[in-house]
């Protein structure tokens, strides 16, 4: 997900890494008051650690979580019990960070089940959700494990610091209408395959975005004006909904983009701006198959299920956009043919 950090770094990001360190990774070197003595065992159950308020609302929010998600029938719930910490007695999908609050949970393929409660705001440290479900089967095997959590996703605006969300393969039909109000540190958005039937309002304002999945929905929605505005984003997968409108050339600005997919769409217009050739410089492929697009791009692209650069990465008289795209070999046999022998 990062790769682009690791090229132009100032350090940030590598320092910015020390809050996603486990609890039991930090014992090493961990200064916090409440955990000397390399987080002995015991340490987590003297007064000072357990009256920590938000500690406490953040077993609560576990505790309801599992009791409305039909936890009982988990396909694992090791430790989740009320007399265990949910850091300490390592809770099967929580992880905790270095001052005992949770920073990610993971219960994918789980049998999860329900509505997501509203007492999971409590979790104002989360780093990562994850609840999702893979494929509906392995090798002609149905997968028995999966997810099949439904409703209104309740709002995530105490989690400020939230930059991965997965919600994939499951049945909700709606994410939080102030899901915007975590786009400062939003990085991931997936909810693939749900019935979902709107996009997230102000979507111009995740300028953080790196990968935003919600194809094979039920989206019935403008394709937004400001779409371009989404300056950080490498993966756009938008396919098998029903997005209308047009697409302008606000989308220019997506400089960053490696894979944007948006077919089978058959409502959405306009013209795909030919300045992508260029300005889309890392872009591996575009999808637009079975969409109203037109211009000279989606003529090149429209009737194949994924168009890969090399294939539109021309101008309309046949030359390279960009010379240095151009192989050694067809130089040498253009000057070849220059000179005559």
């Amino acid at each position: 997900m990062d790769d682009e950090k690791l090229l132009a770094s100032d350090g940030k990001w590598h320092r910015n890494q020390r809050k996603t360190i486990a609890l039991e990774t930090s014992c090493y070197y961990t200064t916090h008051k409440d955990l000397p003595y390399g987080c002995q065992y015991i340490e987590a159950f003297k007064p000072g650690y357990q009256s920590d308020e938000q500690r406490q609302l953040e077993k609560f929010a576990l505790l309801e979580f599992y009791k409305r998600c039909n936890g009982p029938n988990w396909r694992s719930s090791e430790n989740w019990h009320i007399d265990l910490d949910p850091c300490w007695d390592y809770w099967y999908g929580v992880t905790c960070n270095e001052h005992g609050n949770v920073i990610r949970l993971e219960l994918p393929d789980n049998r999860l089940s329900g509505e997501l409660p509203a007492a999971l705001s409590y979790l104002s440290f989360l780093l990562k959700l994850d609840l999702s479900s893979t494929q509906e089967s392995y090798h002609m095997h149905a997968n028995t494990n999966r997810n099949s959590l439904s409703g209104f996703v309740p709002s995530l605006s105490q989690w400020t610091r939230l930059e991965e969300i997965e919600l994939s393969g499951n049945q909700f039909t709606k994410l939080p209408p102030d899901l915007y109000l975590n786009s400062r540190t939003l990085r991931s958005l997936s909810a693939s395959h749900n019935e979902l039937i709107d996009l997230p309002p102000n979507l111009h304002l995740f300028t953080q975005l790196h990968t935003l999945e919600l194809d094979n929905n039920q989206i019935d929605d403008n394709f937004p004006e400001a779409f371009g505005s989404l300056t950080s984003a490498r993966i756009v997968h938008l396919q098998y909904n029903k997005l209308k409108g047009e697409i302008n050339e606000a989308i220019i600005g997506m400089n960053k983009v490696k894979v944007f997919d948006i077919s089978h769409n058959p409502k959405l217009g306009g013209v795909l701006p030919e300045q992508i050739i260029v300005e889309w410089g890392d872009q591996d492929y575009l999808s637009i198959l079975n969409t109203s697009l037109t211009g000279y791009i989606s003529s090149l692209c429209l009737d194949v299920p994924f168009c890969w650069k090399f294939m539109y990465d021309t101008h309309k008289d046949l030359t390279w956009a960009t010379a240095g795209d151009v192989p050694d070999i067809v130089s040498m046999t253009i000057d070849l043919a220059k000179s005559g022998r």
